[in-house]
């Protein structure tokens, strides 16, 4: 599974008390299972959703942060897809589910609940059984942009894997929800964002340069779309070692 699948992960809490915690665009999908109360996802926004208990939800490419609520007992198991692998496993194009949270695969829910804490080989064995190798073709197309950086133009990505600019425009929203370049922009992000906070003490005019943005404001502009804090404020936390 390797290849595919990211991580399954969980949250859990049982003091009953209310936790908020904000989730950043990784250019992956999700499946997440709620299989404590309700939660909410987007909280305070117009997007906001209530998560209910005891189903399953497809959480489409992120391309903005999002605050989300788990008042009450919590617990949760995500299923965090390899970006463009979620197709070797369900015959759902991704396009129009990008920043989207919809129900999907509820028949995960009574199987997670049987397995209770044993649930890592009960996931191995439903999706060995569900892989289709479907979108292998994509993941080199992926590993090209990782190894950019996020900075590649995408007439080069596409002659580089023998595809015109609308071929990879059409496998990218199948496979991913987002155009290619919507998806390199993610990776660049998220490539600085480690930078800045490895290296706090680093110019943001270089960084910017050194990561092809147009300039510090442009930087600034889209750190902040992806994380709803400006750089700087990055930096500050990240010098103080918080």
């Amino acid at each position: 599974m390797e290849p595919y699948i990211d991580a399954y992960w969980t949250v859990t809490s049982a003091t009953g008390s209310a936790a908020v915690g904000r989730i950043l665009p990784d250019g992956c999908v999700d499946i997440i299972c709620n299989l404590g109360d309700a939660a909410i996802s987007d909280a305070g926004t117009a997007q906001q959703q209530w998560l209910g208990s005891e189903k399953a939800y497809l959480v489409g490419t992120m391309t903005r942060y999002s605050d989300s609520c788990q008042p009450g007992m919590t617990r949760m198991i995500g299923i965090r897809f390899k970006p463009a692998a979620f197709n070797s496993f369900f015959r759902l194009p991704l396009q129009d589910t990008a920043d989207e949270c919809i129900e999907f695969g509820q028949e995960l829910v009574p199987l997670l609940l049987q397995a209770g804490d044993h649930f890592i080989p009960v996931l191995d064995q439903y999706f060995l059984e569900r892989n289709t190798h479907g979108s292998r073709d994509m993941l080199p197309v992926v590993d090209t942009i990782y190894q950019h950086r996020g900075c590649i133009k995408i007439g080069d990505l596409a002659r580089a894997h023998f595809l015109t600019p609308r071929q990879l425009e059409r496998q990218f929203l199948k496979h991913t929800g987002i155009s290619p370049k919507a998806f390199a922009n993610i990776v660049r992000y998220q490539t600085v964002h480690q930078h800045i906070r490895k290296n706090p003490d680093s110019s943001l005019l270089q960084i910017a340069f050194d990561y092809g943005y147009y300039d510090h404001s442009h930087l600034t502009n889209e750190i902040r779309k992806y994380t709803g804090k400006a750089p700087s404020s990055i930096m500050e936390k990240a010098a103080s070692g918080k």
